[in-house]
């Protein structure tokens, strides 16, 4: 029978001449100390995981400034919003999403079948007073992807107080912040001031991204104890894997790694906004690990991608997030972007 390949993309990233960088993944890996602690409990796959996670929720409570009851642990951030979804918004409720965000708001919204209203975007920045205009009585969810992906662009911490201010407290507001550790402005929301204030945000976290273990799947929310507390009791147990477990744990006391990450993430990401815009590309500006490109057409973004894949770069197409003229090209290591600029500047032939 012959092998059936999966998308370049998609699955063939680890052989060494291909550069893949569609999926904001970190280019460096998860930290050797985590890689030793997985080699060390591996063994451990035929027990049952921990169902409690009592440690990493205190160390997350430590890392976070909040209690660990102010914490649940999901198999990635997408998991949760998949069960806020299902358990929080009843069949004649609806939620509200920006227009490009991230895919799984609206993908999990459909799944469950509930209404995903979408707010047009003001020159592909969240625009919050046409989310509020969308709401309404029934209006369960609003997800705000904190940098937002796939346009690296934030909210300042103004701007969601304001906008709090005028959400009925019914209605909870989900800060998704998967790509926090990059941010670099000082004016990004401080979660703990508005977790404080206001019972109905709920903050998503990722260790896909700074920490490396997009596989392993694990992710976290950030809440006051009651949204907490309904979300643990409703939550399918062993989901945690036994080693994304282990992993967590050595992830989140490995800060060196973390640092280090964000250092090269931030070298590399200038090195793309500077290069491409020089180039004369539409370029956002990014708090992130990825970079947005917008053109006036299709087939000019097609062009742009078409040119990277024939050179084994892989970047990711828009479509499924909201917009057909755009592309969003993660942060790889600082050789890997400065390639992609030089790709790019060499004259193409006829």
């Amino acid at each position: 029978m012959e092998e059936v390949k999966a998308p370049l993309y998609k699955n063939l990233a680890y052989e060494g001449d291909v550069i893949r960088l569609a999926q904001n993944e970190n280019p460096y890996g998860a930290s050797p100390r985590v890689m030793d602690a997985i080699i060390k409990n591996i063994h451990s796959v035929s027990l049952y995981p921990d169902v409690v996670l009592t440690t990493l929720k205190e160390k997350l409570a430590k890392m976070n400034q909040v209690s660990p009851a102010e914490i649940n642990i999901s198999a990635g951030s997408v998991s949760l919003i998949d069960q806020l979804i299902s358990r929080m918004v009843k069949a004649d409720e609806n939620i509200v999403i920006p227009q490009v965000t991230f895919v799984a708001y609206k993908l999990c919204a459909d799944i469950h079948f509930k209404e995903c209203r979408i707010a047009l975007m003001d020159h592909y920045h969240i625009d919050l007073d046409a989310i509020l205009k969308l709401c309404d009585a029934k209006t369960k969810l609003i997800f705000l992807s904190n940098p937002n992906n796939p346009t690296g662009t934030i909210l300042s911490h103004q701007q969601i107080i304001d906008f709090l201010a005028k959400v009925p407290r019914e209605t909870y507001v989900i800060l998704d912040e998967a790509y926090t550790e990059y941010v670099e402005r000082a004016d990004f929301p401080d979660y703990k001031q508005i977790l404080k204030q206001y019972a109905n945000v709920i903050i998503l976290r990722s260790f896909s991204k700074v920490f490396g273990l997009a596989g392993l799947r694990i992710g976290y929310a950030i809440a006051q104890q009651a949204v907490i507390q309904d979300l643990e009791t409703n939550r399918i147990p062993f989901t945690i894997t036994t080693l994304s477990n282990f992993a967590a744990l050595e992830a989140v006391d490995d800060q060196e790694h973390v640092a280090f990450s964000v250092k090269n993430n931030a070298i590399g990401r200038e090195i793309l906004l500077t290069g491409l815009r020089k180039l004369g590309y539409n370029v956002l500006p990014s708090e992130s690990n990825f970079v947005f490109i917008y053109f006036e057409t299709t087939q000019e973004r097609d062009a742009l991608h078409d040119r990277l894949f024939a050179n084994k770069i892989i970047v990711r197409k828009m479509e499924a997030f909201g917009d057909a003229r755009s592309l969003r090209i993660s942060v790889g290591k600082v050789e890997e972007n400065a390639k992609i600029i030089e790709c790019l500047s060499v004259p193409q032939s006829n």
